[in-house]
């Protein structure tokens, strides 16, 4: 909040299993109204859906312009009762799954968020993605009452464990067999990656189809510090024929054709597939353009995929 000027913040925790949010926390919001969120607005919620979808940092009004927001009654009856009017959202995914947000606003007399509060939260992001990470192992290791090295070893994820000056120590099956898979040049360049996370240096947590993450274990008296570089291995993201509804207004037949295209078919392919004519995909595809603001198959492809993709160029 400090370093965003902020007057609110909320975070939750995505249930996948029961599609709803929970584990709130909040600075400056009334507990009473949040729970209103919980019970009945988050299944009323005009913005979320879109904002979850996003891969970096978003304004709330570029998903939603501000005017139309403030007409719904999930402004009126939610927002606005704390004060919050100019929103910006960091969703925090762990390959396709989603472990953790930040919802921060600030109040109406306050100026909208901009490209530098994007470009501050982008800067977070692989830092908060990681300490959420760890979170996790640090609620799962609580949960088990076998040594250290035995946890590492059965981890299904690929651990490299570094002693104090940096020198590894210790790496686990999955890396292994994560070495035996990669071309020797594919996996020098990933563990200059994985070192450079031993260092705490995370400018990016991400190499390749890989995502990093860094641990540092409690220790013992006894026992002397570790650092653990995870490597996980991310699941592609999917584009979502609901999220492409309430992002875009498109109807059911309009997503579907939509996302047909982006696989590279034709007009009378996706005519042929949906058994109608091609007249009519014509028809469904002019609404796409009009909807999506673009004019040709390249710009609606990029509006699609923005984003929903994490691109790093090694």
């Amino acid at each position: 909040m400090r370093l965003l000027k902020a007057d609110f913040l909320a975070s939750y925790i995505w249930n996948p299993e029961l599609q709803i949010f929970e584990q709130g926390v909040s600075l400056n919001m009334d507990p009473k109204n949040l729970a209103c969120y919980d019970d009945y607005f988050q299944y009323r919620d005009p913005i979320t859906p879109a904002l979850q979808k996003r891969r970096r940092a978003t304004l709330v009004c570029q998903v939603m312009p501000q005017e139309e927001l403030e007409r719904t009654e999930f402004f009126n009856d939610f927002l606005a009762r704390d004060g919050l009017h100019h929103g910006i959202n960091l969703y925090a995914y762990d390959g396709n799954l989603n472990i953790g947000d930040l919802r921060v606003w600030r109040g109406k007399r306050r100026p909208a968020f901009d490209e530098r509060d994007i470009q501050l939260l982008d800067l977070v992001t692989p830092h908060f993605r990681n300490a959420l990470r760890n979170a996790k192992v640090h609620l799962a290791m609580r949960q088990r009452t076998d040594p250290m090295h035995n946890y590492w070893e059965r981890s299904p994820t690929a651990c490299f464990v570094f002693d104090s000056e940096r020198a590894l120590i210790y790496q686990n099956q999955a890396s292994v067999e994560l070495e035996k898979e990669l071309s020797g040049r594919q996996f020098s360049q990933l563990m200059t990656n994985v070192l450079r996370a031993s260092r705490r240096n995370l400018p990016q947590d991400s190499w390749g189809p890989f995502y990093l993450s860094v641990f540092r274990p409690d220790c013992n008296r006894d026992e002397k510090p570790r650092i653990v570089v995870h490597v996980q291995r991310a699941a592609a993201p999917k584009l979502d024929s609901r999220w492409l509804r309430s992002q875009f207004g498109l109807s059911r037949r309009e997503s579907e054709i939509a996302m047909l295209l982006t696989k590279g078919l034709t007009d009378n392919e996706v005519a042929g597939m949906l058994s109608i004519t091609f007249n009519t995909v014509r028809a469904h595809l002019k609404s796409i353009f009009y909807k999506m603001e673009v004019t040709n198959r390249t710009e609606l492809i990029h509006a699609m995929m923005n984003g929903l993709v994490e691109i790093s160029l090694d």
